[in-house]
């Protein structure tokens, strides 16, 4: 799938090396960007791409956002608030899945929290942690998926 789309060059794609996709993630996620992993059925549901996505143009933010339409998968993470915070409202503001609230104290919706980690970065007093969430799916473990594809399976 990755090779007809760079082919045809549509939608900008590119093959790139480990070095420049983890520079890209990197950026991106300085941006405030939610790293997306896509698999799909017509790749013989394998992983094909990935996506660097903010809340005012992403389709299936919005959509999660909007309908909590299942477009998206959790990462298997949610925000913690630790008691540095200051209460900045930075969180709230920068949260693409609106999970943070200042109504008193600074609180997550765990249900609404995709785990993106994005108000943790934005958090200068380092008020927020990311932890595992057994209620969710667990995160994508793309060295078991790389390692598979390198031995032959699918």
């Amino acid at each position: 799938m990755a090779s007809f789309i760079v082919e045809h060059g549509l939608m900008n794609a590119e093959f790139v090396t480990s070095e420049k996709a983890v520079q890209v993630l990197r950026e991106e996620h300085e941006r405030g960007h939610v790293h997306g992993a896509y698999f799909k059925d017509i790749a013989g549901d394998r992983f094909f791409a990935i996506c660097n996505c903010c809340s005012c143009c992403c389709f299936g933010i919005q959509a999660w956002n909007r309908f909590k339409t299942p477009i998206i998968a959790s990462a298997g993470y949610v925000a913690r608030i630790n008691e540095e915070c200051t209460s900045c409202g930075e969180c709230e503001d920068i949260c693409p899945f609106g999970a943070i609230s200042l109504e008193g104290p600074a609180a997550v919706d765990e249900e609404v929290c995709m785990g993106c980690g994005v108000c943790e970065s934005a958090c200068e007093f380092s008020a927020i942690e990311l932890e595992l969430d057994p209620s969710k799916s667990g995160p994508l473990d793309i060295k078991r998926l790389v390692k598979e594809q390198s031995e032959g399976k699918q």
